[in-house]
């Protein structure tokens, strides 16, 4: 017998709680999954700190756009995050490593307090769970991997790797990049490989980071400096060529953090690794579809893209809001929202959104990249220009903060 729920989330990373958190108010009946144990998962305790610990600090961070922001306070889970464990940051200073081109982005150029907020990605987790406890009618499941999916005219069936079968009306994949979801129910998805390993780590730098977010774009990719809450500390994602790659693999954390201030022209002085650093291979991703019969794609499980501009867990919450919106609307007229034709409204609006912003990483990682002489001149021309054009800077600071 499968016990039964309305909804049915499949993930429990920030897009999947979110998501969750963003239907709980409601009154379906909704049940999430994660395979992974709860307490291998997520901090609990941090969230009583006042005050960052850079030793305890999560090397996955996000940059959250005042936009998002603003729905996760609607759903209840910012509230739950000490303001000592968030960075909000006011300025954002990018330049090209091989010429003279550079702009800067600033909060003050639309009226606003900051551009955005830094957060450790199982913080973000850890307050959207804890946010989610009040709830009667949410139900999470920890420790239990799914290892069937049957779906019917009337529902979908999830047969669990402990036994268990839960049956809903509408599933939800927010499983990530290498979905379950996606992989038991043939979804397709085109991918191609950016060539490129990001590394990851939290850095403690000679002089502050003024609340601003760094990025400079060498030859072999970007490395950006993320400011945290402390004021020396930084998360940083360094994407670099494959091949170019390989030799930083195997370095001590000493060697790493003087190639990686070299490839930051030590703009913040020297430079101290406060965690060890990993690294992944990055990869473009985008489902063939958004929605199946009954089943629905969001976050990592329908697109991945370049994290040079920090879009990716933004685009995610972008699907949830869209999604749950339509969710509680379709529900509120008595109309099945598990129907595939009833949720076409959701994927035609994120596919092309996603596609856009997905293509435009996807043009910058090839621009910056590009070493030739005209490029490089041509490159460095316009972001010079652009810099000088208060009004185009304004159009691209209020469409990266959502506004």
């Amino acid at each position: 017998m499968a016990t039964e729920f309305d909804i049915i989330i499949i993930g429990g990373g920030m897009v999947g709680l979110a998501t969750a958190a963003s239907l709980a108010e409601s009154s379906l009946n909704i049940l999430l999954i994660e395979k992974q144990p709860l307490d291998e998962l997520l901090p609990f305790q941090r969230l009583m700190q006042k005050d960052a610990d850079a030793a305890l600090a999560d090397v996955r961070v996000s940059a959250i756009s005042p936009a998002n922001r603003d729905w996760l306070k609607a759903i209840n889970v910012w509230q739950g995050i000490p303001e000592g464990l968030k960075a909000n940051y006011q300025r954002m200073n990018v330049w090209d490593g091989e010429g003279t081109g550079q702009i800067v982005f600033s909060a003050e150029e639309v009226a606003e307090p900051n551009l955005g907020v830094i957060v450790e990605n199982n913080i973000l987790q850890a307050s959207s769970l804890r946010a989610l406890e009040s709830y009667g009618n949410i139900h999470c499941q920890f420790g239990d991997g799914v290892e069937q999916i049957l779906v019917d005219q009337n529902g979908v069936d999830i047969h669990m790797e402990g036994g268990d079968v839960y049956r809903g009306s509408l599933l939800i994949g927010a499983d990530g990049a290498h979905s379950t979801v996606r992989r038991l129910l043939a979804i397709g998805a085109s991918e191609a490989d950016y060539q490129q390993l990001a590394f990851v780590a939290n850095v403690r730098c000679e002089m502050p980071h003024q609340q601003t977010a760094w990025q400079r774009f060498t030859p072999f990719g970007p490395v950006a400096f993320l400011p945290m809450p402390e004021a020396n500390l930084c998360s940083v994602v360094w994407s670099i060529d494959s091949d170019k790659a390989s030799s930083l693999q195997e370095l001590s954390n000493e060697d790493f953090a003087k190639k990686l201030q070299q490839a930051f022209e030590s703009r913040l002085g020297q430079v101290e690794l406060v965690s060890d650093y990993f690294s992944f291979p990055l990869i473009k991703r985008h489902a063939d579809h958004y929605l199946d019969e009954r089943v629905a794609l969001i976050g990592d499980a329908a697109h991945t893209i370049h994290p040079l501009a920090g879009q990716g867990v933004n685009i995610g919450f972008q699907d949830s809001q869209c999604l749950t919106r339509l969710v509680l609307k379709l529900n509120q007229q008595g109309r099945d929202f598990g129907l595939k034709a009833n949720l076409r409204p959701f994927e035609r609006e994120r596919k092309t959104e996603n596609l856009v912003m997905q293509n435009a990483m996807s043009g910058f990682k090839h621009l910056f990249a590009n070493q030739s002489m005209p490029v490089t001149l041509l490159r460095n021309f316009a972001m010079s220009a652009m810099d000088k054009m208060p009004t185009v800077k304004q159009e691209i600071i209020k469409k990266a903060m959502g506004l």
